[in-house]
């Protein structure tokens, strides 16, 4: 086969990121655009399903440029989807019905308690390896279903489709020809069965869902159908990776057993530890999932996810308290402590090992002499603590294997924050000095798709990182962390009360 190069999209909550990879070279170039994003009202999330398709176009075809490529020097795509971002369409390549629900949003939470007080959140946990919570997609396809006429219509006539932004998006490009997902993928619905790999027919039934809506499952690497745009200047391209987002980045950062942890920082954060051929035993709290399919070997993955990492900074600097994301490790750095402040940045619920998704966001300690360092150090405080409490658990989880964290993404590059990470934590902390780590992963997997790589030549590859060592005596972290405790356990009693 001849050599080419790949392109890497990563749909991000906020930017959708293109990456031109060739084998040979490496990294040519990068670009982003923003991923537009609704919240009509509050616990609400959600994009416009085209979006998905525009945006990808124009990530890639940015990055081309920057390049001086054309796609006619393509040879693969490599999708990272969001995981749980669900949506509906009609098949033949048709546009979205109604909107596409991000993982962020809430709306399905009263589906989530109807189906538990049934009882089908053990049969969920027990199936798939996960718990019943609105973050995943069996009850936003429900919701959708419910709730939009045109979704309705179109099953009852046969032509719905489900399925997430990557799917859509191949569906989109290949003319309705390839409607499919990856095992990685639909083992984040709630619907899937890990150990039979299969769309688990029980769990169906307990939804009233319908086999023929989702889409086929494939291995993460190799055949997604051949993509055909105007933009394309009469080319197709072979499209030969899909995997989940934080999948990707788990890929490119070269974790391949328990030792190490992989936290990429974004909207949210979303961190985990790849466990090999065999699955952790499900706890319920600690989701586990299929990593990815390559080459018939299926890498399993236990994993934890705070919803509210960049968008809780985001919405700090929106609402005043800080002047900006970039500025607010050096507002942290200001003072020697947080003033008696304290924050946990719940905005969306709180994931594992938690699982409250009813939690708001809290912050306390406020006073006449509270400073704007203050503030921005407890925010990311918070974030670290909600992290660490990840990290902790995962360790728990692998009797104690985890020797390092590997870091990625935007809120990454926060010195404050990472050097956080690494005391409340008492172990390194490696971040990657590229920016664009699961646009990456996704390109090295397009490569691998096409035949121009294998795994042992992406685990050969050494990423340059930054790497901060713990700094924090063990009183004070000991201390830091009974406070913590305290204010967790406050937020989650002010939910029961």
């Amino acid at each position: 086969m001849d050599s080419g190069i790949f392109i890497g999209i990563d749909h991000g909550g906020t930017t959708t990121t293109a990456l031109v990879f060739d084998p040979e070279r490496g990294k040519l170039s990068s670009h982003s655009i923003p991923m537009p994003k609704r919240m009509p009202q509050v616990g609400w999330v959600e994009h416009d399903p085209e979006d998905f398709l525009q945006s990808s176009l124009g990530a890639a075809s940015g990055a081309l440029k920057k390049a001086e490529l054309s796609w006619s020097d393509v040879q693969g795509i490599g999708f990272a989807n969001q995981g749980e971002t669900s949506m509906a369409w009609t098949s033949g390549g048709g546009m979205g019905i109604g909107p596409a629900l991000s993982w962020e949003d809430r709306r399905n939470s009263d589906i989530c308690d109807a189906l538990a007080a049934k009882g089908v959140d053990a049969l969920v946990r027990e199936r798939t390896g996960i718990h019943l919570d609105p973050y995943f997609s069996a009850t936003k396809f429900r919701w959708l279903i419910d709730n939009v006429a045109e979704i309705k219509s179109a099953l009852d006539k046969g032509t719905l489709r489900l399925g997430g932004t990557e799917t859509y998006v191949i569906d989109r490009l290949t003319g309705g020809e390839v409607h499919a997902t990856d095992s990685g993928t639909a083992s984040r619905t709630a619907l899937f069965n890990l150990r039979n790999m299969i769309w688990d027919n029980d769990l169906l039934q307990a939804l009233d869902l319908h086999e023929q809506t989702l889409p086929e499952i494939r291995p993460s690497c190799g055949d997604f159908g051949l993509a055909s745009h105007p933009d394309f200047g009469g080319v197709k391209i072979a499209i030969t990776a899909d995997v989940v987002d934080a999948h990707a980045a788990l890929f490119s950062q070269g974790c391949q057993d328990n030792t190490v942890v992989k936290a990429t920082y974004g909207t949210g954060a979303f961190i985990e530890v790849n466990t090999g051929t065999t699955p952790v035993e499900p706890d319920g709290k600690l989701p586990v999932f299929i990593a990815w399919e390559i080459d018939g070997r299926v890498d399993y993955t236990v994993e934890g996810g705070v919803f509210s990492v960049g968008s809780a900074i985001d919405w700090m600097v929106r609402s005043g308290w800080l002047s900006s994301a970039k500025a607010s490790s050096d507002m942290a750095f200001s003072v020697t402590d947080s003033g008696g402040v304290s924050m946990v940045p719940g905005f969306t619920g709180l994931s594992a090992p938690h699982w409250e998704s009813n939690a708001r966001a809290s912050i306390t300690g406020l006073g006449l002499d509270t400073e704007p360092g203050h503030i921005a150090r407890a925010l990311l405080d918070g974030i670290a603590f909600q992290c660490a409490d990840i990290v902790h658990a995962l360790n728990t989880k692998l009797n104690g294997s985890i020797q390092e964290v590997r870091a990625d993404g935007g809120p990454s590059k926060n010195c404050y924050l990472m050097q956080r990470q690494s005391d409340l934590l008492n172990m390194p902390v490696l971040v990657s000095r590229e920016p664009d780590m699961t646009a990456l992963g996704a390109a090295y997997l397009a490569a691998i798709g096409a035949g121009q790589m294998t795994t042992r030549d992406v685990v050969a590859i050494k990423q340059d990182a930054d790497i901060y060592e713990p700094s924090m005596g063990t009183d004070e972290r000991t201390d830091l962390w009974a406070k913590w405790q305290t204010s967790v356990h406050d937020v989650c009693k002010r939910i029961k009360a």
